[in-house]
């Protein structure tokens, strides 16, 4: 078999005489010799006469070559003249010539439309006449190599291959016709019937229509569907990995539920505490009557395991309620995060049991681990109503407050520990590791406020207070430990779910205009239906279009080419095998400095990472737009590996890679190649893809001609004018355009929308924190009318009761506040360091201040009902 290589060249040239038009051939043997050389050329006898060119003289040849962009790039090339061949034979088949649209079928050159700026008028009637006597003849042949290296780009390298008949198969067919002679007697009578032999050309037709049938089995069966570009992609089974693989949100409401079970289960362990206390009499009855502590423990226990029961199957109903609701919520007034309102409620039978035990299993625990002390106190002290340990300020042992401080210095340690050598690493944007430091912190927080209210109990390191009253009130703290130890942990998780939730909320319109910004500070972002191959960033790319530039002053395009793949923003919930791919200049975005990146790859150069996609800057001189074959090795890459960028929460999320992961791909022509995730955005309107070298991307979608997304920049006063001019322009190319801020409101409101579900069980936490502060003041206020009518006996006013109790309670409610915010502020540190941290300081703020005035609400509330009444009649009863 041999190549072919036909080109429509624009000139032949020697020295002043010039041929326009003429088609080249790249070929090998029988037309080329063997030992020719690449810089050699052979030209007919017709071009030689033409030229007046003989052997050993210079010839230029000029040609077009396609660009980016559809630009065609005029080159010229010097080639000796090898031999004049005669305008017969092999050098005289017109069929060399490939099916040239606009060119092949016209009956004379001035028909001729090749859709390239061809001048007309330079045809003259010698070149006319060669046309009708010899059409598209190739006027000159080079070799294949040469031919390859001027003129080959992403659509192929060839134009015909040309396979040659077996010569035997000739030899075989003359033998097998060649008469014998005989003498004239023995010849036979001429027959009146034709005869039967076939005749040479028979055979020979024969011969080759056989040969052609075995060459094309035996094509069929070598030849690569996919390297044609039909491919076969297993949509089933990618569809089936990919929902397999989707983000389980189970985990993440679990998780944030936790502070709500944990809330849940101290709000419950207080009131059965409180309700053993109420009992204490009839406990003390039990034991008096016989009943050992275990027995004792065992009816309250199963008493309490009774109403857990209940209370499951009540959670189990208010459960599926709560989960209708979110869904009922989803598909409404949060319906941008799943960008459906067709969600359905569907619910295992076994989930539902799975649940309902454990929350049952649970509350028992805890009512057990509330149980395990009760029974202790000898029955005389529960039949008088006598004093609790908890009663017993003075018996707090220093061992205890020991405890809590080794606890809270080895979680406060550990936290600090992980935040030094997150610091010194430089890993600033590692969450994870913040997070968890932060939930240390929050440990330590509460071990040390434990340590605090074991050292106001025994009389230590009590700070002065300026009010008399007020320090009293702070000392009480102290008086019932684990109750104001439990209130203070409600309000601490509870305050920390809220403040470091509240932080991740994303804005769109902030800082917009910026290059920092989500939206690189682009204007306008656009997709076409059908591609544009003209440059809008010229004058004759906006004049093919209608465009002047005085409308499009100060605008200027960013344009991508576009190869469809699986959508890896937020808004799929399912796991994005093969992400859309786009295809831009680097050094587009890196001379804006467009977007801010998350995180790069280790061990690459450092500077502008948009720069680690431009091959000739990691070192290859690859031209991929005039090579049919890929890039083979690049700077600091395997072979066959791309470098890409991506949105963090399109690989993170979307994809489940992480920066330096890959992934597979296969080209136009069936070979695969890895797409190497080198960059990671922060929070930008790329999300959902990955973006590639145009080079890169040329070299193996071809076919994908054009430019269908645009990133424009247009002066913030002019954009609605711009985008109408725009749109009414390329209409027939299918733009739309949409503000950049709307586009990166769409992907921020998934987030925002799933943080608000989240707030709501970190809001239901606080607001059992807060009723169980309530609680906590009822039930300590009512213990202490005694004491409370005694401060009244000796002159203090009621007002000043409420103030006792709300300094009481109210240092309790910011201890808690302040501990959980503190931990909040180190678990979210990674995204108040981030260059595009946009606080909510103001609904922070008034959320966390909202959490104040609800527990103050609470507290008065609560102290309000336990003081009315007469007082003096419990001072009378002691």
């Amino acid at each position: 078999a041999t190549g072919v290589l036909t080109y429509f060249v624009n000139e032949l040239r020697r020295g002043d005489r010039a041929a326009p038009y003429s088609m080249v051939t790249a070929t090998g043997a029988p037309v080329v010799p063997p030992d020719m050389r690449d810089d050699d050329i052979l030209i007919n006898q017709w071009l030689a006469d033409d030229l007046n060119a003989k052997p050993g003289d210079k010839l230029a040849l000029s040609y077009y070559v396609i660009g980016l962009s559809r630009r065609l790039e005029e080159r010229t090339n010097q080639f000796t003249v090898r031999a004049v061949v005669p305008l017969s034979g092999a050098a005289a088949d017109r069929n060399l010539m490939p099916e040239f649209p606009g060119i092949e079928k016209a009956e004379s050159t001035r028909d001729w439309d090749p859709s390239l700026p061809v001048k007309l008028e330079r045809i003259r009637p010698k070149d006319e006449d060669y046309w009708k006597n010899y059409r598209g003849t190739p006027k000159a042949f080079i070799t294949l190599a040469a031919g390859q290296s001027l003129w080959a780009n992403r659509f192929g390298n060839l134009t015909a291959v040309r396979y040659r008949f077996p010569a035997q198969l000739f030899s075989r067919s003359l033998r097998s016709t060649v008469p014998i002679e005989l003498s004239p007697e023995a010849r036979p009578v001429p027959a009146a019937a034709p005869p039967t032999e076939p005749t040479v050309a028979a055979m020979i037709v024969d011969s080759i229509q056989q040969t052609r049938a075995e060459l094309e089995k035996k094509l069929v069966t070598a030849l690569n569907p996919a390297s044609i570009g039909l491919s076969f992609e297993p949509v089933r089974q990618q569809a089936l990995a990919a929902a397999e693989q989707s983000q389980d949100f189970g985990g993440l409401f679990l998780g944030f539920s936790f502070f709500l079970i944990v809330a849940a289960l101290l709000l419950m362990a207080l009131l059965f505490q409180f309700g053993i206390e109420q009992r204490a009499t009839e406990v003390g009855t039990l034991l008096a009557l016989g009943f050992t502590p275990r027995q004792v423990r065992r009816l309250l226990l199963l008493e309490g395991g009774a109403l857990a029961l209940v209370g499951g199957l009540i959670g189990v109903v208010g459960g599926v309620g709560y989960a209708r609701a979110m869904l009922l919520g989803l598909s409404t007034i949060w319906r941008d995060a799943v960008q459906t309102s067709t969600l359905r409620y569907h619910a295992e039978p076994q989930t539902l049991a799975i649940g309902a035990v454990a929350a049952v299993l649970v509350a028992w625990l805890t009512i057990w681990l509330a149980l395990r002390k009760q029974g202790q106190q000898p029955a005389r002290e529960l039949l008088a109503e006598g004093s609790n340990p908890e009663f017993q300020i003075s018996n707090l042992k220093a061992q205890k407050r020991n405890r809590d401080k080794l606890v809270g210095g080895i979680a406060g340690s550990a936290a600090l520990a992980s935040m030094g050598w997150a610091l010194w690493q430089k890993a600033t944007s590692n969450a994870e590791l913040f997070f968890s430091a932060g939930a240390l912190l929050l440990v330590a927080g509460i071990a040390f406020s434990a340590a605090y209210l074991s050292s106001l109990a025994s009389g230590r390191n009590v700070a002065v207070a300026k009010f008399a009253l007020g320090e009293l009130g702070v000392r009480n703290c102290a008086r019932r430990r684990k109750r104001s130890l439990a209130t203070l942990g409600l309000l601490a998780c509870g305050s920390f779910l809220i403040a470091s939730i509240a932080v991740f909320r994303l804005e769109a319109v902030k800082d917009a205009e910026k290059r920092s910004s989500g939206t690189g500070g682009f204007a306008l972002i656009g997709e076409t239906t059908m591609p544009v191959a003209q440059d809008l960033n010229t004058k004759a790319g906006r004049e093919f279009f209608g465009l002047d530039d005085k409308e499009l002053a100060g605008v200027s395009f960013v344009p991508f080419r576009v190869r469809e793949g699986d959508d890896a923003s937020c808004l799929n919930l399912n796991r994005a095998q093969k992400p859309r791919l786009l295809g831009v200049k680097p050094e587009l975005l890196a001379g804006r400095k467009a977007f801010t990146f998350a995180k790069a790859a280790k061990g690459l150069p450092e500077g502008n990472p948009w720069l680690l996609l431009d091959s000739s800057r990691r070192g290859n001189e690859a031209d991929s737009t005039e090579s049919r074959n890929p890039p083979p090795h690049v700077g600091g890459y395997e072979p066959n590996v791309v470098p890409a960028i991506g949105d963090e929460a399109s690989i993170v999320w979307a994809m489940g890679k992480k920066v330096g992961d890959t992934v597979d791909y296969t080209d136009e022509r069936g070979r695969t190649f890895k797409v190497r995730l080198v960059g990671a955005l922060a929070n930008s309107i790329l999300q959902g893809n990955l973006v590639i070298a145009e080079d890169e991307f040329v070299a193996r979608f071809p076919s994908e001609a054009g430019y269908r997304m645009f990133l424009i920049d247009a002066p913030p006063t002019e954009v609605n004018e711009i985008s109408k001019t725009l749109s009414r322009a390329l209409r027939d190319v299918g733009l739309e355009l949409t503000p950049t801020t709307q586009r990166l409101a769409a992907f921020n409101a998934v987030q925002n929308t799933y943080l608000s579900t989240f707030q709501v069980l970190g809001g239901l936490g606080l607001l059992l924190g807060s009723v169980g502060l309530g609680v906590v003041v009822m039930r300590n206020v009512l213990e202490r009318r005694s004491e409370l009518a005694l401060l009244i006996a000796v002159g203090f006013r009621p007002r000043a009761l409420k103030w006792l109790v709300l300094s009481e309670h109210g240092a309790l409610l910011l201890l808690g506040l302040a501990v959980g915010i503190i931990a909040a502020l180190v678990a979210v540190l990674p995204a108040l360091l981030s260059p595009r941290a946009g606080v909510p300081y103001l609904s922070l703020t008034l959320t966390l201040g909202a959490v104040f005035v609800s527990g103050a609400v609470w507290t008065w509330i609560a102290a309000a009902l336990a003081l009315r009444g007469r007082l003096l009649d419990a001072l009378r009863n002691e």
